[in-house]
């Protein structure tokens, strides 16, 4: 999570009203964005290790010969040996994701402060591209559980930075959303990748992460064209 500059633009017509010191997102929504975002880093990192240090082959092997699981297509010594190495990489896609997250979030409320000191001294808006695009992203989280909660990210993030770029802005928190989840689903393909070589089965592995990875790139196309577009309508209509 980055800022940009908060000065004012130069050389550019003014499609909206003056933007002059304006500041439409309080500075305690940075802190408590900020905070949720650390707090569930910090989750995921502790989760990830804990399944590292406790989760071994032991424990792997007691799970596999429950008698109500199932592994279709597995022998039980197959779904042990590739049980090892997806639990550890995708303990450790937890952790680094919980990390990112952890960095992510002390940036984002340092650079916040800096807008907001220089916009004091300088004037322009706080609402900059970035942190526009962060708020839009944030919001869509939120309101994961909603369909169409993309539109709805992406046409706050042009709401707030109302300068006439609500497209590239409301594309852009679908973008933010999208880069938080790829450490993660990467670790879980190498994960799906080394499982499946440890059980003799390559070609299965590569098939599935290939799976994985298609369907991360389809997410970035939903995510960006459903940010686009309710950034589009908001800075259309609204």
């Amino acid at each position: 999570m980055t800022d940009t500059n908060a000065g004012r633009d130069t050389g550019r017509p003014v499609t909206k009203a003056s933007t002059e010191g304006r500041d439409p997102v309080p500075g305690g929504v940075d802190w408590l964005l900020g905070a949720v975002a650390a707090a569930l880093g910090l989750v995921l990192t502790a989760v990830g290790i804990g399944l590292y240090a406790r989760v071994d082959r032991a424990v792997i092997a007691e799970f596999v010969t429950a008698e109500s699981t199932e592994v279709n297509g597995l022998t039980t010594a197959e779904a042990i040996a590739a049980g090892v190495p997806f639990v550890n990489w995708f303990s450790a896609g937890l952790a680094v994701t919980g990390l990112g997250l952890v960095v992510a979030a002390t940036k984002f409320v340092r650079a916040r402060r800096r807008t907001r000191r220089r916009v004091a001294s300088e004037g322009g808006t706080t609402a900059t591209f970035w942190a526009s695009a962060v708020y839009g992203a944030a919001v869509t989280a939120l309101v994961s559980f909603v369909p169409g909660a993309g539109l709805v990210g992406g046409g706050l993030a042009a709401y707030l930075r109302e300068n006439g770029s609500g497209a590239r802005v409301g594309g852009a928190a679908g973008l933010v959303g999208w880069v938080l989840t790829v450490p993660l689903l990467a670790f879980l393909a190498a994960g799906l990748l080394a499982g499946a070589s440890a059980a003799d089965m390559v070609g299965g592995g590569i098939v599935i992460a290939g799976i994985v990875a298609g369907s991360e790139l389809v997410a970035l196309a939903f995510n960006v064209g459903a940010g686009a577009l309710g950034g589009y309508v908001v800075d259309r209509f609204v």
